[in-house]
């Protein structure tokens, strides 16, 4: 029996949002996006024990979620994949939107 790859570190939930912009905001100059998909996914920590639960095999991904949307969401995606050793995080599991 192999040894579980344990990978310790922040894990981030990635949200990808596409649209179309084809017109700018009027209070300020930047553009006014129409969202027609967004897609979310495990980022930092949790996108590193996820590939290589892919490749590796049996991987324990030590990352601290809060209880949070955020945290629920990540903790489900990588449900199935990964086993996760969650610590308390006082605030909001980290978020970054990439539109």
């Amino acid at each position: 029996m192999r040894p579980a790859l344990v990978v310790i570190g922040d894990a981030v939930l990635d949200v990808d949002v596409e649209g179309t912009a084809d017109r700018l905001c009027p209070e300020a100059p930047v553009p006014v996006v129409d969202v027609a998909g967004q897609w979310q996914r495990p980022g930092g920590a949790g996108l590193a024990a996820r590939l290589a639960a892919r490749t590796v095999g049996e991987v324990v991904l030590v990352t601290a979620l809060g209880r949070d949307e955020a945290g629920i969401r990540l903790a489900g995606l990588l449900d199935g994949e990964v086993e996760l050793c969650a610590l308390p995080l006082r605030g909001e599991t980290p978020c970054k939107t990439r539109v």
